[in-house]
Parts: C-alpha cells; structure tokens; sequence
C-alpha cells in the first residue's frame, strides 16, 4: 500500500472524486484510461493514489500524485541501497513496488529487507504532465 510519508511542500493534496473499474484497492496507484481509473501496470506512471473504497456514484477517492510527495510501501524483493536514485517499477496489484528497474517509482530510502522491506520514494512525472 503506497501511503503518504512526507511533503516537500505544506499543502496536502485534496481528495478527488472520480469514476473507476472495479476492484481498485486502498492505497493503489492508478491511472486515467478512457476517463475512468484503472489499476497501473508494472511500468506505469501513477497518477493518483486510491485513498477509499467505491462510492455508490461509482466514484473512488483519490489523491494526486506529485513529485513533490514522498511515500512509502513495501518492496516484494530486496531493494538494497545501490538502487537509491533509481527507478523500479510497480507490483502486480499496484500496492507496492519490485526490485526491478525501468519503472517509475524512485527510490529515495530503503531499509534493505530481504523481502516486504519498506521502500520510500516518489513518482517520476509522465512526460507533459503539468502539475
């Protein structure tokens, strides 16, 4: 589950509201596909951060993803401190991220585990997004 460990910045993002598939889970990182979200694949960029469950409108909670927002999972494989400064993507689920690089998650800390360590770090922005 990706959930907020720090801001560079004082504001806290708001909540949105916005329609999605089912079965996005609390803490996920999805992303805008056709107007709607959508769980984000191993090498996607995250755009939002499932923050509830489904609302009878068919609306998730969601809080955007800035670079400027640290947050924190669990690793399913040992990411050991040479990957600090580097990107790995994330896992099957969306809840967490893997040692394997060519994603869009940087890791700024880990604490080495062997496995389910926890890893911070920050979305890399997708190329022309503003924000």
């Amino acid at each position: 589950m990706f959930s907020v460990y720090k801001r560079a910045i004082g504001d806290v993002e708001p909540f949105e509201f916005l329609p999605g598939a089912e079965g996005l889970a609390l803490g996920s990182a999805a992303k805008l596909a056709s107007g709607q979200l959508a769980k984000c694949e191993a090498a996607d960029t995250a755009e939002y951060i499932v923050q509830g469950p489904k609302r009878e409108d068919g609306c998730y909670p969601v809080i955007r993803v800035l670079p400027a927002t640290i947050f924190e999972t669990r690793a399913e494989a040992q990411i050991d401190a040479a990957k600090v400064g580097t990107d790995v993507q994330l896992n099957t689920t969306a809840d967490g991220v893997t040692a394997t690089g060519g994603g869009s998650f940087v890791v700024t800390e880990t604490d080495e585990a062997a496995s389910g360590g926890i890893v911070r770090g920050y979305f890399r922005a997708a190329a022309g997004a503003g924000g």
